[in-house]
């Protein structure tokens, strides 16, 4: 038994060990060989070690749905900056071709992630990658090398998720533009309106069995994935994941300190504390203005100074009663705009 476990080892770390070299090899480097050559290396490696319990290969879930924000936030960001540089433009221009930049944007960030690395940038984030899980059925399934995604793959992945989402979207627009809801039950734009409800209805029930299906064995995270066969593997299994709380944490302080901001707003009396800090810095201003005008009115450039409800100072000097009193309750030590005393009392002005 150790032979076979010594053996088996060295199949999965070097496929090419498991056919024999011949003169008429082809090229071991050339991807249609490799594939063969790892489907052998599988099938001799278990045929050696057919005693031992297929080992089932466990992701977490945790991290397939993080790395499935980050490319969501990722793609919004993109998204805004593009939508930017049409505002220079006419305004219509962005409401009417938003789903085809959304369309566009989405295709060249798979294709420069997805379709070329096998991984978009959240799932590199996560340590995480796709692979094709048609290739690793049963005690496959923890084989060490993981089968890349095949063209067809890709392609019906472009297919589906960008141009999917792409005429999904337009119809919708089309057909509610249009007022296909409205027209009656006998009109084939009704009855195809009706259609399409129910399909996006039927769409979210399966979506929603299959996030649960999801939690429960954590294999596919999307229908998508589920129907092309596509999971997320770990990118390197040695590798652990690691949770940095340093975000969360500035988050927490940041919360606790608006919080704390918040409480105190209404206890401190800010126009009193920078009537405060103005005096310390220069002293008042007083102003010379004619009897019949109120200078705090006059001071905030209202249309009509005009003295209402007259009142008079305990330095002699008319305001009117809101303007004065107002001033008196917001700053105790309140200065006369007129001469500069401090404000003490007010009385109404007898006719």
């Amino acid at each position: 038994m150790p032979e076979h476990d010594d053996s088996s080892q060295s199949i999965w770390s070097q496929p090419e060990l498991a056919v024999s070299v011949a003169p008429n090899t082809p090229d071991p480097s050339a991807p249609k060989v490799r594939s063969i050559l790892i489907a052998n290396a599988a099938r001799r490696a278990l045929s050696l070690s057919t005693s031992t319990k297929p080992f089932r290969l466990r992701i977490l879930r945790v991290a397939q749905l993080d790395a499935e924000l980050l490319d969501a936030e990722l793609a919004a960001m993109m998204k805004d900056q593009v939508l930017e540089v049409f505002k220079l433009y006419h305004s219509n221009i962005k409401e009417r071709f938003e789903p085809e930049i959304t369309a566009v944007l989405q295709y060249v960030m798979c294709r420069l992630s997805i379709y070329s690395m096998g991984a978009s940038y959240g799932l590199q984030l996560q340590n995480l990658k796709y692979r094709n899980e048609a290739r690793h059925q049963g005690q496959l399934e923890s084989f060490a090398i993981d089968a890349p995604l095949t063209r067809i793959q890709k392609i019906a992945h472009a297919l589906l998720f960008v141009g999917g989402r792409w005429g999904w979207l337009r119809i919708n627009r089309y057909s509610t533009t249009h007022g296909w809801s409205e027209r009656s039950d006998d009109d084939w734009r009704s009855r195809l309106y009706e259609l399409l409800q129910k399909a996006e209805t039927l769409y979210r029930i399966a979506s929603l069995m299959n996030f649960l299906v999801f939690l429960y064995n954590g294999r596919y995270r999307s229908i998508l994935d589920r129907l092309l066969r596509m999971r997320l593997v770990y990118s390197r299994r040695e590798m652990s994941r690691q949770v940095s709380f340093e975000f969360m944490n500035r988050q927490l302080v940041w919360h606790a300190f608006t919080e704390f901001l918040l409480f105190l707003a209404p206890v401190i009396n800010i126009d009193r504390l920078k009537a405060r800090i103005s005096r310390i810095i220069a002293s008042p201003v007083t102003v010379d203005l004619p009897d019949h005008i109120c200078a705090i009115c006059h001071s905030k450039d209202v249309e009509n100074p005009t003295v209402h409800t007259p009142y008079v100072t305990n330095c002699g000097h008319r305001y009117c009663y809101y303007c004065i009193k107002t001033s008196m309750m917001v700053d105790h030590n309140f200065p006369c705009p007129r001469c500069g005393h401090k404000v003490e009392t007010i009385s109404r002005e007898e006719d």
